[in-house]
């Protein structure tokens, strides 16, 4: 039977983030609630990127996850804002044998904004069991590119293996209507099983929606992936032209954060 999967509930999450577009056409954070575990850094605009994008780095100041945790995070893009989301470091999830922890995002991106949801990848510890929940609303002319990626780490190299994954990421409109749904769910012993990750240690789901030509981003992406063998990709376009969605298995975090800066710069520009 499959594990519950981490819901978002209506008490405060421990992070609320939204960012607005100033009269000027900047992105600033029009408001912002940060508690343990998390600290945000001040929005900047990174040299040659998107005009008027704010980047904002969150950085974790507890160890990770241990049994129990349940970390919730509120992310808002009004409207004709644009903003990129990322990580200082990978969070940390530790040994529960006896229990699990669970990690939720809901993100809504409003009329004409744009998202870049690009933390990095979890580590899983042997006897981590974790529930994740990446829940993304969309407006019909909004644009969101995001990676949600899992990288197992046996610390003490005698074998051992992450308890379990149940990880679920949706894609729906504002409206209500659903676009995309993944979700897997992992023991330690899967990733051995042929086809799931094939003895790479990191895998990733990436995805994006709103921007132009989902089957031409599609083809470029494989083909600017396809000679990298530190890497083992596969890319798919959503029904009804609404984006794409893929997955990458990496031989560690530096191949996996090379291409999904491949990824970016290629969605990027079909903006």
């Amino acid at each position: 039977m499959m594990a519950a999967v981490a819901q978002i509930t209506e008490e405060r999450p421990q992070l609320g983030l939204t960012f607005a577009r100033a009269p000027s056409g900047e992105t600033y954070l029009k408001r912002q609630y940060a508690r343990f575990p998390f600290h945000v850094t001040q929005p900047f605009q990174l040299a040659g990127g998107v005009p008027g994008e704010a980047t904002v780095i969150l950085q974790a100041l507890g160890a990770g996850l241990v049994r129990g945790d349940r970390i919730e995070m509120d992310i808002t893009v009004e409207a004709g804002a644009k903003a990129h989301l990322t990580t200082q470091g990978s969070t940390i999830a530790h040994a529960m044998p006896d229990g699990r922890a669970e990690q939720g995002a809901r993100v809504v991106v409003g009329e004409g904004a744009s998202l870049h949801y690009l933390p990095r990848p979890m580590i899983l510890f042997a006897d981590a069991a974790v529930t994740t929940r990446l829940e993304i609303t969309v407006h019909e002319s909004a644009q969101v590119l995001w990676c949600d990626g899992y990288l197992t780490h046996d610390t003490e190299k005698n074998g051992g293996r992450f308890t379990g994954l149940d990880a679920e990421t949706v894609l729906c409109r504002d409206t209500g209507e659903l676009l995309a749904l993944d979700r897997f769910v992992l023991d330690g012993a899967t990733p051995d099983a042929p086809g799931v990750m094939a003895g790479f240690p990191v895998h990733a789901g990436f995805g994006c929606h709103g921007y132009r030509g989902p089957a031409e981003i599609a083809e470029r992406l494989v083909s600017a992936m396809a000679d990298d063998d530190t890497i083992y990709s596969g890319v798919s376009t959503l029904p009804d032209e609404q984006g794409l969605f893929g997955r990458i298995l990496a031989r560690d975090g530096v191949a996996l954060r090379r291409a999904m800066s491949t990824v970016r710069e290629i969605v990027a520009a079909s903006a």
